[in-house]
């Protein structure tokens, strides 16, 4: 798999990769492609991508979701009333 495939698989950066390659963290090979040597990580058939989940339950995640929207929607709201009185503003200077 490429450096690229790897990182783009596992959500992590192609920086994080090359870094976890040269220090031997990941399993790596070195072939020639197009006259270039290219690195490429090794994967074991039983190595799984590690993957954080919240095993919270599914309602308390729409909750926290819901609650989550609700807040930055207020807060829109806000912005929004203050952009529009800061245009008013600008508008009437310029009148």
């Amino acid at each position: 798999m490429s450096i690229k495939a790897y990182a783009v698989a596992n959500k992590i950066s192609i920086y994080s990769v090359v870094k976890m390659a040269k220090n031997g963290t990941l399993k790596t090979q070195t072939q020639k492609v197009e006259g270039k040597d290219e690195l490429f990580i090794l994967l074991d058939e039983t190595e799984q991508p590690q993957v954080l989940l919240n095993t919270g339950p599914a309602d308390e995640k729409a909750e926290d979701c819901q609650k989550a929207y609700l807040k930055l929607k207020i807060k829109y709201d806000q912005l929004q009333a203050r952009f529009n009185a800061l245009q008013k503003s600008l508008s009437d200077r310029e009148s």
